[in-house]
């Protein structure tokens, strides 16, 4: 309630006095005040002019780093870019050495499939054929075992080309493998060129750029420059290393192709050899089979007049026989005395004896001359037998495996 009143009332408080400086206290001040600011105005222009002379050795300082960072850049590039020549000139030399092994390859191929499609069955048919000869002609003749020889020499051949050709596939896998490489670092560094272009061309007051705030480390380095030329050295060094492989490789397959298709060449020229001298030998035997045939067919067919002969004498005979019976038998009805023994009987019975024995011995003469004309007529159809076996047989040889192997005719691979 008196608060209220005192509210209401227009009275003023008078606070406490204060304590009061001296005037020798506010001299001092202003001295020191005075001092401080001109110390601190003294401190302002050595900091000026001290921010001056860092500000313009700091640009000189930041201007000469930035124009060595270019430098170091250009520099890394024309290093990069070089070190791509090198690269893209290994890798081109690998590309010829990869077409070229290519086309090895291909040779490699046709080889096999000339002589597995070609040769090797051709061998094998003609192997087939002379098993069909028949009786005698199927005999163990050199042909037989040159064509045996010929089958075991192309086998041989086509098992060591496909050797060859796993040792081509190796070699153009190891070579692939190598431009891979190449590829790989050709790509890094073309990155690495572009990277570093792009910042050759960056401008420390072009719009957007700000102090890096990324998560990816500013120095994220594990490798140093002397692994970074070893690395590329060791790829163009691998990569010249699988090419002279494969031009060690190209010049063995060039000699074993060579020498693959001389082999064959040679065998085939002894297994043609081997059958001309035995076409000859059968054609030599099959005229002379001929000629002794012609003569044994002569012979039968004078045996057969013989024989004919024979027989038309004994008929002729046996007429004389009959006509010497039929008159001792009329005079044989003579009557009384005048049967007698007289000299027409002793010659009459003379001559019978002489025919009797004359158809005797014309008979054995007929058998002998009959048996003689069946062992010729055996003998006969027996070189007639012979003569068909040499024509079949001069048939294989000549006409069916002659013709065959007349596209036997291998040049190099």
């Amino acid at each position: 309630m008196f608060q209220d009143n005192l509210a209401n009332e227009n009275l003023v408080i008078v606070p406490p006095a204060r304590p009061k400086h001296t005037s020798r206290d506010w001299a001092l001040n202003n001295r020191a005040k005075n001092v401080f600011s001109v110390n601190q105005q003294t401190l302002a222009e050595r900091i000026i002019c001290e921010s001056e002379r860092l500000i313009d050795e700091t640009n000189f300082t930041t201007e000469l780093n930035k124009n060595e960072s270019d430098f170091r850049l250009e520099e890394r590039i024309g290093d990069i870019k070089f070190r791509q020549d090198e690269l893209k000139k290994q890798k081109k030399e690998a590309h010829v050495e990869e077409e070229a092994l290519k086309v090895y390859k291909q040779r490699i191929i046709d080889a096999i499939n000339t002589l597995q499609e070609i040769a090797l069955p051709l061998c094998q048919k003609c192997i087939i054929l002379r098993e069909t000869r028949q009786g005698i002609d199927l005999v163990l003749d050199d042909v037989d075992k040159e064509l045996k020889r010929e089958l075991n020499v192309i086998q041989g051949v086509i098992e060591l080309l496909n050797k060859l050709m796993d040792e081509g596939v190796e070699q153009l896998r190891r070579l692939r493998a190598a431009i891979y490489l190449l590829d790989r670092d050709l790509s890094n560094k073309e990155k690495s060129v572009q990277i570093d272009e792009k910042n050759i061309e960056l401008r420390f007051n072009q719009m957007g750029m700000k102090v890096y705030d990324g998560n990816v480390p500013l120095d994220p380095y594990n490798n140093t420059d002397p692994e970074w030329i070893k690395v590329t050295n060791a790829n163009i060094e691998k990569t010249a290393k699988e090419i002279n492989a494969g031009q060690t490789l190209r010049s063995y397959i060039d000699q074993l192709l060579k020498q693959a298709a001389e082999d064959i060449r040679a065998q085939v020229q002894r297994t043609s050899t081997a059958f001309c001298k035995r076409i000859a030998e059968m054609r030599y035997t099959k005229i002379k089979l001929e000629n002794v045939h012609k003569e044994t067919v002569r012979q039968v067919n004078e045996l057969t007049r013989n024989v004919t002969k024979l027989e038309k004498e004994i008929a002729e005979k046996e007429g004389y026989v009959a006509l010497a019976q039929m008159r001792m038998a009329n005079r044989a009805h003579r009557p009384g005395i005048e049967l007698c023994k007289d000299n027409v009987y002793n010659s009459l019975k003379k001559e019978l004896g002489g025919l009797r024995e004359t158809v005797s011995k014309l008979d054995r003469m007929l058998v002998q001359s009959k048996a003689t004309l069946r062992y010729l007529l055996n003998t006969q159809v027996m070189q007639e037998e012979e003569i068909n076996l040499k024509t079949s047989s001069l048939k294989i040889d000549e006409v069916d495996c002659l013709t065959l192997r007349e596209s036997l005719k291998f040049q190099n691979f």
